[in-house]
């Protein structure tokens, strides 16, 4: 008989709650085969850029580097 998600038996010596339920979700494999698994995480390697949210919003809204940099001079005399 399987052990329900709420048996206080089914805890383990120093485990907390969220890492029995990670455990518990990990033995009946609702990790498994999950999309990227296996591949580098992107950008893990990168150096810190503090603008990086910047970059990444103008590559997806297709914005030029002139049209950010208008953008920040508007902002820039806005204060």
């Amino acid at each position: 008989m399987t052990a329900a998600v709420g048996d206080a038996d089914d805890f383990r010596p120093g485990e907390s709650l969220v890492e029995r339920r990670i455990r518990q979700a990990r033995e009946r494999g609702e990790f498994s085969n999950l999309p990227g698994q296996g591949e580098p995480i992107p950008g893990l390697d990168d150096t810190y850029d503090p603008l990086w949210w910047v970059k990444r919003w103008a590559e997806r809204e297709g914005v030029t580097a002139a049209e950010v940099a208008g953008l920040i001079a508007d902002w820039k005399q806005r204060d």
